[in-house]
């Protein structure tokens, strides 16, 4: 689902914290060894070799600059490059920082990279660009206000003229690296994308999927990001649907939802196919390795092949959906949506196949019945193993149950 700035916090506690640990449960021990462990190096020569070549300047842009560089259409400020995370700031936090700028309160500078002369892409502060593009556009009127409440429900154009002139003379502070700055390493390394791993995050560092998305952009990421706000997909996952526009101005609900705001919708997707191939294919290691190397090898797919794969997600979990309605992925008693009961029953569907699912729904339904309130089978199934073993196991039982009242 494409990229995103800075981590909004103001989601369910218990959700986010769930998530966090969807994450980490994906990094068993033996991690780095799956994924090849770099030999140990000099300290003094890896750190005279791993120096960013970085040439920057400062600059002072005002709000009025801002408003034609911003401009659709004839942006000279890409504020959406591949790497960036989701727009996560509520029209609440968008217009506290408009009243900082009336108030002429320092704000932190954006960072921003030259790609051309003249064209910029920015590598922090996204969130706070669209606040102020997005006001002076008048597409949001100011809310939540606390030294100005005198302004709420105003629009740009509602101001009076002097504060209008007031904050166009206002300016935004930045850091710009120029075009001379090296973009590659020539050891994989982007001096972009690791400047906004470290000044893009608030001190949160980007989760693995996020990360992903960083570094890994293309048609597969963007097929991701679409397929998590399908309609079926957040229908199950409980996500608010997609609205339009929601791109430049999401929802306050949406930027609650824990999955949404971490991309852990995202990564649910591409676990569907990254599990799938490494069934297939006979791949081991650490999950989080083993989704990170599929982002890697099927970055750049060809358009067929997203038709197609379109198809195969939309198709598996609409048959899955049919036959378990508003029970899919759920947990008997607690109701909990369950990630292994996910992978479990969306890989098993595309290689069990459906085109008779929904006829034997009765004995479908029953079968998992039967195998959750079995301890072993419930173990396999939902219990905490978290390795291409463990999901080896769990498709096949699915499989099993999927399999259920079709004839020998």
């Amino acid at each position: 689902m494409g990229g995103h700035g800075r981590r909004q916090r103001d989601v369910d506690p218990a959700l986010d914290d769930e998530v966090a640990r969807w994450f980490d449960d994906d990094a068993e021990p033996d991690d780095a060894a799956g994924a090849g462990a770099v030999a140990a190096a000099d300290p003094a020569a890896k750190y005279a070799s791993s120096q960013l070549r970085v040439v920057r300047e400062t600059k002072d842009y005002q709000l009025d600059y801002l408003q034609h560089a911003l401009q659709p259409g004839r942006e000279l400020i890409d504020i959406s490059p591949a790497y960036q995370r989701r727009l996560r700031w509520t029209t609440k936090k968008k217009s506290l920082l408009i009243e900082s700028l009336l108030l002429n309160i320092p704000v932190p500078p954006i960072f921003l990279f030259e790609r051309d002369y003249n064209e910029y892409e920015v590598i922090d502060g996204r969130q706070r660009l669209d606040a102020i593009s997005s006001f002076l556009a008048n597409d949001y009127a100011l809310t939540g206000l606390e030294y100005w409440p005198e302004l709420a429900r105003k629009r740009f154009a509602d101001l009076p003229s002097v504060l209008r002139r007031g904050l166009l003379r206002r300016s935004l502070p930045a850091v710009v690296l120029l075009a001379e700055t090296q973009g590659d390493d020539g050891e994989g390394l982007d001096v972009r994308r690791v400047l906004f791993d470290r000044l893009n995050t608030g001190g949160i560092r980007l989760n693995p999927q996020e990360l992903r998305n960083a570094l890994y952009p293309g048609t597969l990421n963007a097929l991701l990001v679409e397929l998590a706000r399908s309609a079926e997909f957040t229908a199950v996952w409980d996500i608010p649907p997609h609205t339009a526009g929601e791109e430049a101005d999401p929802p306050a609900r949406l930027l609650r939802n824990p999955l949404f705001a971490s991309l852990a919708d995202a990564e649910l997707v591409l676990r569907y196919f990254a599990l799938d191939d490494a069934i297939a294919a006979g791949r081991q290691g650490a999950l989080r390795t083993v989704l990170d190397r599929y982002m890697a090898r099927n970055a750049a797919l060809p358009a067929d092949r997203v038709d197609a794969m379109r198809a195969r997600f939309l198709g598996a979990l609409r048959s899955v959906r049919g036959v378990f309605g508003p029970d899919t992925f759920r947990l008997p008693g607690s109701r909990r949506l369950s990630r292994p009961l996910y992978d479990a029953l969306m890989i098993a569907a595309g290689r069990v196949g459906t085109d008779d699912l929904a006829r034997r729904g009765p004995e479908v339904r029953a079968a998992l019945a039967a195998a959750l309130d079995n301890a072993e089978a419930y173990d396999v199934l939902v219990g905490r193993g978290n390795t291409i073993g463990a999901v080896h196991e769990r498709v096949a039982l699915a499989g099993r149950v999927l399999a259920a009242g079709r004839a020998p």
